[in-house]
């Protein structure tokens, strides 16, 4: 509450939250961060302080894209740098010669003052996975520490549904499920983020599916190491 919403919707919007990434895709969202002049200018209202404490945990006027939490996502794992999310790293011929090739555009970067809290941010993240106690310890990988978040993104208001074990919630009524990471945690190389539409938990829900896009990536470390703690035993 001290920090308050307009704060906090400039670093969203420093690391990428509230704007179209400009990826090459048709019917990009621009999402929503709110701010007091944005409430007042929608709602004639004045901007109440209980809103800050949903805001701040992703919850009330919020809306984001999964490539914008990816790219957020990218920003902290790399130390603070944004980049321009895109599809196509290189165009070859049949032959494999690469006929063009697209460098990483950076669309924008934490001031160096900002920089200092991003390393204790990665080391909460690494601590959803590797912790004892994380949410997400699903997503840990033979050998390779990960770093992430788990989110639920609710549907609709679910109180008439309070008395309902999950399973009995109709579906199109089921939370979202939301899981954004990257690995490897000490040094960073992929960022993935998962979005299992009525998947209730990020942990059970998307964090899986996080798991096995980064077991297919990291496959031959994973299978190296192995290998190494089977030698050793």
């Amino acid at each position: 509450m001290r920090v308050g919403v307009d704060v906090l919707a400039e670093y969203a919007n420093k690391l990428g939250l509230g704007f179209k990434t400009q990826v090459a895709l048709e019917y990009e969202k621009s999402g929503l961060i709110p701010t007091k002049e944005w409430k007042k200018k929608k709602y004639g209202e004045k901007w109440q302080d209980g809103e800050t404490l949903s805001l701040a945990i992703g919850q009330g006027f919020n809306l984001l894209t999964p490539i914008q939490l990816c790219q957020m996502t990218a920003t902290l794992a790399n130390g603070g740098k944004r980049y321009l999310p895109q599809l196509i790293e290189s165009v070859t011929d049949a032959d494999g010669k690469i006929l063009e090739s697209f460098t990483p555009q950076q669309t924008g970067e934490l001031l160096e003052e900002e920089k200092k809290y991003v390393e204790l941010i990665r080391e909460g993240m690494a601590e959803v996975i590797q912790g004892a106690r994380g949410t997400a310890r699903v997503a840990r990988l033979q050998g390779i520490n990960v770093g992430g978040k788990t989110g639920t993104a609710q549907v609709v208001r679910l109180e008439q549904y309070k008395h309902l074990k999950e399973e009995d919630i109709p579906y199109k009524y089921r939370d979202h499920a939301w899981f954004t990471s990257y690995a490897p945690a000490e040094d960073p190389e992929i960022a993935v983020t998962v979005l299992v539409e009525h998947g209730l938990h990020g942990g059970s829900g998307a964090a899986p599916v996080a798991k096995a896009v980064m077991e297919k990536y990291f496959a031959d470390r994973i299978a190296v190491d192995t290998i190494r703690k089977g030698i050793t035993q």
